[in-house]
């Protein structure tokens, strides 16, 4: 997809956006979105077939925003492990609450006309990787003492995050993000503290987590890590192993071009393969760069092209 087609495609979901969050799907018709985006009709559908193709468009745009905006944190080396973790909830939410309206109206929609919301391609490997994220961001934090407890506070923390999220959509609830984000954090350091002393046994083993992770990496063949994090232990690497010249300046603006690609609503194809291939050619960066690959071609090379 080409860049313009790809700015027009952006621009459709935003006002999309816009229109579901104050009509609601129902009533929203395709000639009204192509009249805000000040095309026609026909023009709207070269873009997306349906509909339906346009919420479900809507739904991974949405997933995208807050996926990605909690990796830009994780890339802030200024900040230990817990102030990214409280700033990436921080993040979260304040998302969640911009979209506060189009989630809403979207529930009453579904709940009447009987629909149920589009569903994800990959559903289950993506909550895992989320799972993953967090195991491993309990990890940093907290220091090898939590291992044995990480899924059991996994549980705690999505339960806790659901219920706050929860009391969001609460018309007129006066609630501060950030003390919501805090006082998460500080529920965290009291549960986790609770737990190590006590040297229970956790409800759900590491063991177990194991033996499920591997079971769906036999299914689907491919890694659990977001694309982001991968590119950015290259980035570390270069700094550590490669010196300043050209072959680094290539490997690094490729590194800087396929981030921005996975950012973008559909990624290029042709533009990941080719950074890709300029960073297998960099010794350093052969295995991230074949992993890399690896993901492109189960989530990114195999999708089929609308436009």
């Amino acid at each position: 997809m080409s860049e313009k087609l790809a700015d027009k495609k952006k621009q459709i979901l935003k006002t999309a956006l816009q229109l579901f969050s104050t009509k609601g799907i129902s009533a929203t018709s395709m000639q009204e979105i192509a009249e805000y985006c000040g095309m026609s009709k026909g023009s709207l559908y070269l873009h997306f077939k349906s509909k339906e193709d346009l919420e479900s468009s809507i739904y991974l745009y949405c997933e995208g925003l807050i996926r990605d905006s909690v990796m830009q944190v994780e890339q802030e080396h200024l900040l230990t492990p817990k102030e990214q973790l409280r700033k990436q909830l921080e993040v979260v939410l304040n998302l969640l609450v911009e979209l506060r309206e189009f989630l809403v109206v979207q529930i009453q929609d579904h709940h009447a006309s009987g629909k149920k919301p589009p569903s994800q391609k990959h559903l289950r490997e993506k909550q895992i990787i989320g799972i993953q994220w967090f195991k491993n961001k309990l990890e940093q934090i907290y220091g090898d003492d939590v291992y044995p407890y990480t899924l059991d506070l996994t549980m705690f923390v999505v339960g806790l995050l659901d219920g706050y999220i929860r009391t969001l959509f609460i018309p007129g609830l006066p609630l501060n993000i950030r003390r919501v984000a805090d006082h998460i954090v500080f529920l965290l350091d009291e549960v986790v503290g609770g737990m190590v002393r006590s040297q229970r046994d956790p409800l759900i083993s590491p063991g177990i987590w194991t033996e499920w992770t591997e079971k769906l990496k036999d299914r689907s063949g491919g890694s659990l890590r977001h694309p982001l994090i991968i590119t950015k232990q290259m980035r570390d690497l270069l700094k550590d192993k490669l010196p300043e010249g050209p072959e680094r300046d290539l490997a690094q603006e490729s590194i800087d071009i396929i981030d921005k690609e996975f950012r973008d609503i559909e990624p290029r194809k042709a533009i990941l393969a080719g950074m890709i291939a300029n960073l297998e050619s960099v010794p350093e960066l052969v295995s991230l760069s074949r992993e890399l690959k690896e993901i492109c071609r189960l989530y990114v090379f195999s999708r089929t092209d609308r436009t």
